[in-house]
């Protein structure tokens, strides 16, 4: 990578540098950070607790505390003022409120029927309209993608705008409205063979473990997506999430000797799902959005029930069977990320006041395991050596075993891993801050008529193009760099640029990674300047378009991405480069 006058119009990496040094939790490293709230008898927040009040245990192995800080409700959030950027210049720092908690609103229509996800818009609408002043937000919706409606902000109108966007009603397609609203055509239809009907009856519920295990995929997703999206920014994150059917075992469950045992198939995702959550620190507040709901039995005059009282008592039973399933899950969210459940409770609206008010006041214990060597899901338990108080705090993360194979199948294909990449890199998609890094884009003042070289381009895709120079500058305390035996470092990133037309069809791709063993000096030279590379991609001339360029280290799995459209970047005079 060598440096050229393009690069060095980078103004200082002044920005982000502006992110505390605060301890964060990674695999392959031995800080683990837990924010703990305690509360007592009546929900309100406990304070000037000290650290030896405090005690820590990892696998039932005490643990020494090495770091400790008390965090209360400020009056007002006050967002920073973002430093005015070059033209052209363009970066993944988010501005979040000074020493304070910060909160995320996910509207989940993927996860919830049509009539609950009407309650729910209304609720958020009277709560957009009276907020407390001062809450920061940051707004989110799940249907089959993740997508942020709202970046953070305190002003009321903004955040009752971004609320009002989900009023588009739309069926989950991957979740029926209500129990017993979707008819099992076996028992519909009049089928002489008790054999047939038995194996439509097993042909419908493979088809509903199928939807479940997509449901629990696309989620499962998502939170990734946040989780990566929330990494950059600094001290604890509260996920308040408004949803009415949550995906089964999501979480491994800290009380089997197996944690990951509950979750089946899913085992892999659900490992790498709570390991992100746990290193961005994010606490869910899973909100029923069902709200206090009635049996089936409530709407027995719709004429369902006409078959008789097996058809009552099947009902019943499986909207109890289910129902309780849903809200231990609920529970299980909110106690293995250290958030909290609102169950049965029609105040949507005063559900996510107290979530808010919840997460605001916690106290931050960081320790190093002992044990830096044991492999698999380590369990913490925190106690208080006085009072009668409750504590909630995530209960546990996952270590991989460096030296393990991955297990063979057994005769079935494994399915295809989900790539991360190509997640974050999806059209309109959040920009994750793993990696905060700024990029100047510079448009050269001729049009070309083919593709810059290396481009990978869509066959719909016609000249003439404008050719985009890229140049990136990451923050190097965001790349995974392990040190070699011979004292080198090891640096493995793939720097993407894809430029999307405004349905989001991929017309141009650029892909160089960057697979070197750096010596000292250079490590210097990352330390001032920051990790620098330099690329070029076409865009069509003609057209709405939408430039998203990213780095991927892939040592760490770690991502950071940036997205404008390309009418915003202005057309200037090559540089020359220099060597």
């Amino acid at each position: 990578m060598r440096p050229s006058a393009l690069l060095c119009l980078l103004f200082p990496l002044s920005i982000l540098a502006q992110t505390p040094d605060t301890p964060t939790l990674r695999t392959g490293t031995q800080l683990v950070v837990v924010d703990v709230t305690v509360t007592d008898s009546h929900g309100a927040p406990v304070h000037n607790l000290k650290q030896s009040d405090f005690s820590l245990l990892e696998s039932d192995s005490p643990q020494t505390i090495s770091h400790f800080e008390e965090h209360t409700a400020a009056e007002q959030a006050k967002l920073p003022v973002m430093p005015k950027l070059e033209p052209n210049t363009y970066t993944n720092f988010t501005p979040t409120p000074d020493d304070s908690p910060i909160n995320v609103l996910l509207v989940d229509t993927l996860n919830t029927s049509v009539n609950d996800q009407a309650n729910v818009r209304q609720k958020l609408i009277a709560f957009a309209k009276d907020i407390k002043p001062g809450t920061s937000l940051a707004v989110f919706a799940l249907s089959t993608r993740l997508t942020l409606l709202q970046g953070f902000t305190s002003d009321p109108k903004l955040l009752l705008a971004a609320v009002s966007k989900t009023t588009n009603v739309q069926d989950s397609p991957v979740l029926p409205d209500e129990i017993g609203a979707s008819e099992s055509l076996a028992d519909t239809v009049r089928i002489p063979s008790p054999q047939i009907k038995d194996a439509m009856r097993q042909a419908e519920a493979a088809q509903t473990v199928e939807q479940n295990r997509s449901r629990i995929l696309t989620t499962l997703a998502a939170m990734n997506q946040l989780a990566r999206y929330l990494s950059g920014m600094p001290g604890r994150k509260n996920l308040i999430w408004l949803s009415g059917s949550f995906p089964l075992n999501f979480l491994p469950n800290a009380g089997l000797r197996n944690a990951f045992r509950a979750t089946g198939s899913t085992q892999a995702e659900v490992r790498e799902t709570t390991n992100l959550l746990a290193r961005s620190q994010v606490a869910i507040y899973p909100i029923d959005a069902h709200g206090l709901q009635n049996s089936p039995l409530a709407d027995a005059s719709a004429g369902r029930y006409a078959m008789g009282p097996l058809r009552v008592a099947g009902d019943v039973d499986t909207f109890s069977t289910q129902k309780l399933a849903e809200q231990n899950t609920m529970r299980q969210l909110a106690e293995s990320t250290g958030g909290k459940a609102t169950l049965n409770d029609n105040d949507l609206r005063g559900a996510v006041e107290k979530a808010i008010d919840n997460g605001s006041s916690y106290y931050t214990l960081a320790y190093t395991p002992h044990d830096k060597s044991k492999a698999g899901y380590r369990r913490i338990a925190v106690h208080l050596s006085s009072g009668n108080y409750n504590l909630s705090y995530r209960d546990g993360y996952y270590v991989d075993d460096a030296n393990q194979k991955p297990a063979a199948s057994a005769g079935k294909q494994a399915p295809a891993p989900v790539d991360s990449m190509q997640i974050a890199m999806q059209r309109g998609a959040p920009t994750p801050t793993q990696i905060l890094f700024k990029v100047l884009f510079v448009a050269g003042d001729k049009h070309s008529d083919k593709p810059a070289e290396g481009n990978v381009a869509s066959p719909k895709s016609r000249p003439p193009y404008r050719l985009i120079t890229i140049a990136y500058a990451a923050s190097p305390g965001d790349i995974t760099m392990p040190t070699q035996p011979n004292g080198l470092r090891h640096v493995d990133l793939d720097f993407v640029a894809l430029v999307y037309d405004r349905d989001g069809q991929i017309f141009t791709q650029q892909t160089n990674r960057v697979d070197v063993f750096a010596r000292p000096e250079a490590v210097q030279d990352f330390l001032k300047e920051g990790v620098r590379y330099q690329q070029q991609i076409a865009v069509p001339a003609k057209g709405e378009y939408y430039l998203r360029s990213g780095i991927h280290d892939l040592i760490g799995d770690k991502i950071g991405a940036i997205e404008v459209p390309t009418s915003s970047i202005a057309t200037a005079p090559p540089t020359t480069a220099t060597k």
